[in-house]
């Protein structure tokens, strides 16, 4: 007599959540074995998934900011803590200080009264362009009170030493009135901000410093990210980053408590694994959510290794974008990051993603297993 296959023993979906366990390569643990997490002080509302935007454009190159505010409203309605704006390359390097502005507006105009914290990016070559962006969203802010708005900031892309993050941040804090999450990475001439340099500056300021989104080298970043839990509660909260691939590894062993990276179109699975991690994994889904987004990110080949292409392609499919295209430097080469300006690439040019149709159909397939699993 033939064996009873096992997808019938156990049912399909028991077969799938088995699947996705092994996949992630184990069982999701209990609390105990995870490492304890200090308090760590600070605006409780700055922590978890604070996924970054993918910034729209309309036909003429111009951004589309209508869609820039229903993006917005997506990742509020499906319950991540905190979303960014702009803070992508699409966003830092590509846009004006005008163009920038308008979008700060549009953002703490649509997202008054809403719980979701609004983090801004600030950036610069040196201080002084970064501080023009930060007297702006202060200036914004002061509009839009009933919104939550903080700042984020990556070191200057003219930093060469320690002391050239010390004096760019210093400045920062003479005009931030609100939290401001430092990105440990810019660019391969400019260094990573020491721990130390990190601790130093969150003492000095406590209501301004203290969040890190650690995307440091390699396993650098692991390391570093234990180092700055340690330092709580002068240290307030440290996000993963690196698209989120390590964010399970990092929440159980180093200590992160949140996500920053440009994944806003997994907004219902990032909220859902951010609640499987504050409630100690109380439905033992944790794993095969985790392996579920592994297999999202993973998908970011389509078409051409940015992170831009399927999330263009899923704001259009669900009516949030109104067009798949985006800006991209006139000379790139695609990277481990993404795509990034060749060295003394200036400007940009207008493209459309393409998709093969089994690229799309591969796309669809896996959002919508997402969308099942989270309940929609």
């Amino acid at each position: 007599m033939d064996a009873e296959p096992i997808s019938g023993r156990i049912g399909r979906k028991s077969f799938l959540a088995m699947g996705l366990g092994m996949a992630a390569g184990c069982l999701s643990p209990q609390r105990d074995s995870a490492v304890h997490r200090a308090p760590g002080g600070g605006d409780p509302r700055m922590r978890g998934p604070f996924p970054i935007m993918t910034t729209p454009y309309l036909k003429d190159g111009s951004v589309d900011y209508e869609s820039l505010a229903r993006e917005a409203l997506f990742v509020a309605r499906n319950g991540c803590p905190g979303v960014v704006w702009c803070q992508s390359n699409d966003a830092i390097d590509l846009l004006s200080f005008d163009e920038k502005v308008r979008g700060y507006e549009t953002l703490a105009r649509t997202l008054q009264g809403h719980s979701i914290t609004l983090a801004l990016g600030c950036n610069g070559k040196d201080a002084a362009q970064m501080l023009r962006e930060v007297e702006a969203v202060e200036a914004v802010a002061a509009r839009h009170p009933s919104a939550n708005i903080a700042i984020i900031s990556r070191p200057p892309d003219s930093g060469r030493t320690q002391a050239d993050i010390r004096d760019y941040y210093e400045r920062l804090a003479t005009v931030a009135k609100r939290p401001v999450i430092i990105q440990t990475y810019v660019n391969k001439t400019c260094p990573s901000p020491e721990v130390k340099l990190l601790v130093e500056l969150a003492k000095r300021h406590p209501a301004t410093f203290g969040y890190i989104k650690e995307e440091s080298d390699g396993n650098r970043a692991n390391d570093r990210m234990v180092e700055e839990v340690a330092a709580k509660p002068t240290i307030h909260t440290v996000y993963s980053a690196w698209g989120g691939w390590q964010w399970l590894y990092q929440s159980r062993r180093c200590g992160s408590e949140g996500l920053v990276s440009e994944r806003c179109a997994y907004a219902p699975l990032l909220s859902y694994i951010w609640r499987r991690m504050e409630d100690g994994d109380s439905d033992g889904t944790l794993t095969q959510a985790f392996a579920l987004y592994r297999l999202l990110i993973d998908q970011r080949g389509f078409p051409r290794g940015d992170m831009r292409g399927y999330a263009l392609h899923y704001f259009r499919r669900l009516g949030i974008f109104s067009t798949t295209l985006t800006r991209q430097y006139k000379k790139a080469s695609v990277q481990e990051q993404g795509i990034v300006a060749e060295s003394g690439s200036s400007g940009w040019r207008l493209e459309d993603i393409s998709l093969t149709a089994s690229q799309r159909a591969e796309l669809d397939d896996c959002y919508d297993a997402m969308l099942r699993f989270c309940g929609q």
